[in-house]
């Protein structure tokens, strides 16, 4: 049995390319806890986004499941209509969907985040792109 209990924080501004939305005019941070893996390209991570905070849009050749654990965040698939994400919601992204998530605007979010393979990472979704099919969600 393997225990990862080491964690790494990353505020948005500061984050690399791949993990944020790369914002240097906001305080958006996204703690990612180091990832365990099972040698064969599978990955589980537990993901803390502030408010406002989101990846950038990115896709994964086998997909990914999120499970939310609290709060409530977002996740689009670019093109499609966004879902949102409460406790106890799973998903699943298909391959090769460009996607991205995060917490709301009002709302911080957790997840854990199952992956296979390696995450190819896109540009910054811009807030634009962030509110695209979430216009009622944080009036509830």
């Amino acid at each position: 049995m393997s225990v990862n209990r080491s964690a790494r924080v990353f505020a948005s501004h500061r984050c690399s390319a791949a993990a944020s939305s790369g914002s240097s005019a906001s305080n958006r941070e996204v703690w990612l806890r180091s990832a365990l893996g099972d040698g064969a390209g599978t990955t589980v991570g537990v993901v803390h986004f502030s408010p406002e905070a989101r990846t950038r849009w990115h896709r994964h050749p086998t997909g990914q499941f999120l499970y939310a654990i609290s709060g409530r965040g977002r996740v689009r698939t670019r093109g499609e209509a966004g879902l949102v994400l409460e406790p106890g919601d799973m998903i699943h992204v298909g391959p090769d969907e460009w996607h991205f998530h995060g917490g709301s605007r009002a709302a911080p979010m957790v997840h854990v985040a199952v992956t296979g393979g390696s995450v190819e990472w896109g540009e910054p979704v811009t807030d634009e792109e962030f509110d695209d099919g979430f216009a009622s969600f944080d009036a509830r």
